[in-house]
């Protein structure tokens, strides 16, 4: 069967395509595993930082990359200051490529790009992978003390002149709630993990078929056991693990705002994907009135696999502050190596985790509810090891790389054969 996927990302020829991140997320994970199989023929396609259309043949992959639009800085900057979309490109590529490659199916990945709307009467046989929804992201992007006001005027000048505030941003996602709810309405086939996922589509087009498929992780956290840290008597060092994106609602004003709550531990916050630096830092602390460092806070940036797993190892939780999420890899990452898991009951989350069981849920709403429950965790550390536990056990499950080929091969025939 020939496949062809639609991709943000070029996905194991990110070198060849001039990518920094050289491919180690589900979907090159994914890869891997259907080009081992020999049952398929893949295609890939994705937009990428070039100037012509290029195409390439690797490891048996047919690689097509696109060349995103060139624009000059005064029309990007114009673009932004008015939100305009800027993935959507003329179709004349895309054509070439559905020509050229003659795929069965085509499997996009998102619904957040403009995919779904580029191959409206090109193709029927569309299947999409859910990954964030924009929509619901849309309804509650400000944390509850930053307005999308204070986002803007607390921002950096050089940011509102070249509209790459979160304000700004704000704006292009209200133009994509449109566009994504008008495919869903559209396309009859997805597949998600997530009763949260599977609601939506149905809510907004309950004659789609959606098929549960669980998503791939990084083999290292397969390998990788966390062993749990001793808690020191006296006063308490508690060491947490945090891994967020610089997204304005993924609660790093939580984390601020929680702390001097816990002035009876000794609080080591390890925050990886950020940089203290980082404009979304700065606002926070310019909202919260924060004028100086917090010393319980270590700002790490984006770091390699190993280096997570080696400061993981040194945490004795994991927590994710987020307003809003699907399901979340850093999530599935920590529940694999065997961490006791604090999650915000939003989104997609209450999929992974079962209250006490295999992690512990809270209100992000609410610093007083995340507060107390790190309390209740920390006096209760080898309940919330057994957690933790648990949590790995159901996680090797879960992200089975040879169950979850096997779903996407049976959809794929489904959808074939329909």
């Amino acid at each position: 069967m020939k496949i062809l996927w639609f991709t943000s990302t070029p996905s194991n020829a990110a070198i060849e395509f001039g990518d920094k991140e050289v491919g180690c997320g589900w979907i090159s994970a994914l890869e891997s595993i259907v080009v081992q199989s020999a049952e398929h023929e893949l295609g890939i396609c994705f937009l990428y930082e070039g100037t012509e259309f290029k195409k390439i043949t690797k490891n048996k992959v047919t690689y097509y990359g696109i060349p995103m639009q060139k624009t000059n800085g005064v029309q990007r900057i114009i673009n932004r200051q008015l939100g305009r979309i800027n993935d959507e490109y003329p179709s004349g590529s895309y054509d070439e490529v559905i020509s050229e490659f003659k795929p069965d199916i085509i499997h996009v990945f998102g619904t957040e790009n403009g995919y779904g709307k580029i191959l409206v009467n090109k193709f029927d046989k569309v299947i999409f992978h859910l990954q964030g929804l924009v929509a619901p992201y849309y309804g509650v992007y400000f944390p509850p003390k930053i307005s999308k006001w204070k986002a803007l005027f607390k921002d950096s000048f050089n940011n509102q002149l070249r509209g790459l505030t979160y304000f700004h941003n704000y704006n292009i996602f209200n133009r994509r709630v449109k566009r994504e709810t008008d495919m869903i309405k559209h396309w009859k086939y997805f597949s998600g993990r997530t009763d949260f996922d599977r609601n939506y589509v149905e809510l907004l087009n309950p004659s789609a078929t959606y098929f549960h498929c669980e998503e791939l992780l990084r083999q290292d956290f397969f390998t990788t056991l966390w062993h749990a840290p001793a808690i020191n008597a006296g006063k308490k060092k508690i060491v947490i693990g945090t891994t967020i994106q610089p997204n304005i609602y993924k609660g790093l004003d939580l984390i601020y705002s929680v702390l001097p709550l816990l002035k009876d531990f000794d609080i080591e916050w390890n925050i990886f994907g950020i940089t203290e630096s980082s404009a979304l830092n700065a606002i926070v602390k310019k909202t919260l009135k924060i004028s100086q460092p917090n010393k319980s806070i270590i700002f790490h940036g984006s770091v390699s696999a190993a280096k997570l797993l080696a400061e993981l190892q040194k945490c004795h939780l994991f927590v994710h502050p987020s307003y809003i999420d699907n399901s979340p890899n850093s999530v599935c990452e920590a529940m694999l190596l065997g961490m006791p898991v604090l999650c915000s009951s939003v989104g997609g989350i209450k999929s992974l985790i079962t209250n006490g069981k295999n992690g512990y849920l809270f209100n992000p709403q609410d610093r007083y509810d995340l507060a107390g429950l790190l309390v209740h965790v920390i006096n209760n550390y080898e309940l919330a090891i057994q957690s933790g536990y648990r949590a790995r056990k159901i996680a090797l499950q879960r992200h089975d790389s040879e169950k979850i080929y096997a779903v996407i091969n049976e959809i794929y025939k489904e959808i074939k054969h329909s």
